[in-house]
C-alpha cells in the first residue's frame, strides 16, 4: 500500500475520508465526507445520471458526456465500471448527499496507468456553488493517494469554465498550460487548461 506525504489541500480534516467499510483492492470502498457518501454506482442510478449529466448546462462543461445523452448510454457507462476497478484501470464514484443518499454527480480517476491517473468529475447543475464538487475531489484524492500506487494525477477543463478550475486548484492541482484547440493533444473545438499533481517523492 502506498503512503505518500499527503499536501494539506489534498488531504484535509473538513473532507478527510472516512472508509465505511473494509478496505480492500477487491472491493471498491464505500467513501464518507461531512456531507457526503462516495459509492460504486449501480444500475438503477442510470435515470438519475441521464437527468443530471444530460443537462446541456451540465454535458457542454465537459469533454466526454455525450448530448444529447441517449437511452441506454448511462447503463453502458455504469456496467464497464466493476471491470475497470477490478483491472485497475479506473475508480469511479457517485456522488451522494450523505443525509439523504440523493445522488448528485459523480468523481473518477480514469486511464490508470503506470502511475499516472486522470481526474474528472461533475455536479448536477442544483447542486452547483455548495462546495460538493471540492468536497468529492478531496475524498477521492485522500483516498487515491493513500490506496492507489500513482506519482502523477492530471485533469484538464475548458478555458470558458473557471469554476472547474478553481476546483482543482484547490485540490493542490498546479495548472501547467493550454492547449488550443483542433491540436494533435487537444482533438475538440475548445481550448484546454491542463492541471497536475505531482505525488511526493517521484
Amino acid at each position: 500500500m502506498f503512503h505518500p506525504d499527503l499536501d494539506d489541500s489534498l488531504y484535509n480534516s473538513a473532507t478527510r475520508y472516512e472508509p465505511t467499510e473494509p478496505d480492500t483492492m477487491d472491493t471498491q470502498p464505500t467513501l464518507a465526507t461531512e456531507r457526503l457518501l462516495l459509492r460504486p454506482f449501480q444500475i438503477t442510478d442510470a435515470a438519475r445520471v441521464q437527468l443530471l449529466a444530460g443537462n446541456p448546462n451540465v454535458a457542454t462543461m465537459t469533454s466526454n458526456i455525450p448530448h444529447p445523452y441517449a437511452d441506454g448510454e448511462a447503463e453502458n457507462w455504469i456496467a464497464a465500471h466493476a471491470d475497470d476497478w477490478q483491472r485497475g484501470s479506473a475508480a469511479i464514484y457517485a456522488v451522494c448527499l450523505r443525509s439523504s443518499t440523493e445522488l448528485i454527480g459523480a468523481v473518477g480517476l480514469m486511464n490508470i496507468h503506470d502511475g499516472d491517473a486522470e481526474l474528472g468529475y461533475w455536479v448536477g447543475e442544483p447542486y452547483w456553488g455548495q462546495g460538493f464538487a471540492s468536497e468529492a475531489v478531496d475524498a477521492l484524492l485522500g483516498f487515491a493517494l493513500t490506496s492507489i500506487e500513482l506519482s502523477r494525477i492530471h485533469a484538464h477543463h475548458f478555458a470558458r469554465n473557471p469554476a472547474s478550475g478553481k476546483v482543482l486548484k484547490n485540490a493542490g492541482l498546479r495548472r501547467i498550460g493550454r492547449h488550443m484547440p483542433g491540436t494533435e493533444n487537444n482533438p475538440t473545438t475548445e481550448e484546454v487548461v491542463l492541471y497536475e499533481y505531482l505525488v511526493a517523492g517521484d
